[in-house]
């Protein structure tokens, strides 16, 4: 089924739903532990699928439930005043050569104002040579392209939970932990197709011809060009169900194993803007996009040792590949690129997201009270988020997590993706009443905005809400 949803409400219809754990975004205080195992969060619960088992060696039973859990973040390239560049790049694609630069050649190749076909022909060949040997073009096209090539990327992405979920029930007359969760997260990205800015002679003799027809009237056309602003947008809607349980004991520790199965409806839109007919680089982030729908299912499974002191846990992630289709980019679109440049192959190559495997790894150790707890996750290999970029992170934090509920908990941390964008980030929470927790990501890499400002390249913002009985 397909629909339309602005990108630019986003955010205010999801929080409207109740995070998955989306690579980009891990959920409340995750994103300052890390994926790594701990008793103060319920969202351990959702990362390691053996991880809610090893409650079972502290007390028969317990239940646990989120009431809230809501977040959003954003992540910009490395490209200063990206919006701004954007747009001045399509002004000098769209018109690299003025008026009074046309009449200056035309004086000079048609001294009569009229044009013999020999003068007519050495008039096209000026403007192509005026244009493609400008430095404008050479910095475009040596400077500026490549730049937003690689690094013009734009994301934002929200997400929540479902009130009451994860709903995490530990019973050692059960034999284990059950493990129920409902989330909903979305992303939008807008990336920068490059092909270089070239005049060539067919089309300067038809701006010969038509400026030697009437100058006085002459508008310059459009020059031909490929550049394209691709936005992929996603909204993926998870249910998931597991089971863990302890599966050895030992006086030195014990040893825990989980299943999860995750029911997924995953909507996917991509929407392809040539930069010279765009209404700027921000509209585009920010226009409707067309979904296709499908779903999937997704199977983890997860190990967990549990010592007095520390703990080791590995667990791999959509063991069977899940797939979900792309919608179509319109044919009309499609139609008006050059096929004999790149841009067209790319626009048509991407047509699935596959949730590829991927094995993460976490340790913990504590101190005797477990009260000080330092924690330390990877993740074993790169994987790709639903609009195409790649994630590799590594965590390491120290927190301090209370049995009071009067003295709060507190983490520090740091993160950093070893793939993609090799961002960098500073994180830090704070849990409240044992129940409430704000954990905040701050990009430690930096860009100028449109205005001027230095502002973090990228940042992450979490809050939840917990209770345990």
């Amino acid at each position: 089924m397909k629909h339309k949803v602005k990108l630019a409400v986003l955010s205010a219809m999801l929080c409207a739903n109740a995070i998955a754990d989306p690579v980009y975004l891990p959920p409340g205080p995750n994103l300052t532990y890390g994926s790594s195992s701990n008793n103060q969060s319920i969202m351990s619960s959702v990362a390691n699928p053996a991880a809610a088992a090893a409650e079972l060696n502290r007390e028969d039973s317990q239940y646990r439930a989120g009431i809230l859990s809501i977040g959003a973040g954003f992540e910009v390239g490395k490209v200063d005043g990206l919006f701004n560049l954007i747009d001045s790049t399509k002004n000098t694609i769209t018109t690299p050569i003025t008026n009074t630069q046309l009449q200056t050649l035309y004086t000079t190749d048609c001294p009569t104002l009229t044009c013999t076909p020999t003068q007519q022909a050495t008039f096209a060949t000026d403007i192509a040579n005026a244009v493609n040997n400008s430095a404008a073009v050479a910095t475009i096209n040596n400077s500026v392209l490549p730049a937003l090539q690689q690094d013009g990327k734009a994301s934002v992405f929200v997400g929540g939970h479902v009130p009451l979920t994860p709903l995490v029930v530990s019973k050692k007359n059960w034999g284990g932990s059950f493990v129920l969760d409902a989330n909903i997260s979305a992303i939008a990205n807008m990336s920068f197709i490059a092909d270089p800015l070239f005049l060539s002679n067919a089309t300067a003799t038809t701006i010969a011809t038509a400026y030697a027809a009437n100058p006085a009237t002459f508008t310059m056309p459009t020059i031909p060009n490929d550049s394209t602003l691709l936005v992929k947008a996603a909204v993926v809607q998870e249910v998931s169900f597991g089971y863990s349980r302890p599966v050895l004991s030992r006086e030195t520790g014990d040893l825990t194993a989980g299943v999860r199965a995750k029911a997924y409806q995953v909507k996917l839109a991509r929407n392809a803007q040539k930069l010279i007919t765009s209404t700027g680089a921000q509209n585009t982030l920010n226009a409707s996009q067309t979904y296709t729908s499908s779903s999937g299912i997704g199977l983890d499974v997860g190990t967990l040792w549990t010592a007095k002191r520390y703990r080791v846990g590995a667990w791999v992630n959509n063991l069977n590949k899940p797939s979900f289709k792309y919608n179509a980019i319109d044919p009309a679109v499609l139609a008006t690129y050059d096929a004999t440049k790149g841009v067209l192959s790319q626009l048509v190559a991407e047509t699935t997201y596959d949730m590829k495997p991927q094995v993460q790894l976490e340790g913990a150790y504590y101190s005797e009270s477990q009260n000080w707890i330092v924690n330390a996750g990877l993740d074993g290999n790169t994987i790709q988020d639903a609009v195409g970029r790649d994630f590799k992170w590594m965590t390491l934090s120290a927190a301090y997590a209370t049995d009071s509920w009067w003295i709060p908990g507190a983490r520090v941390g740091y993160r950093a993706n070893m793939a993609g964008s090799k961002l960098r980030y500073a994180t830090a929470g704070l849990t409240l009443f044992k129940a409430l927790s704000l954990d905040v990501a701050y990009g430690l890499d930096s860009v100028t905005d449109n205005n001027g400002r230095t502002i973090p390249r990228s940042a992450m913002i979490n809050l939840g809400l917990q209770m345990t009985f």
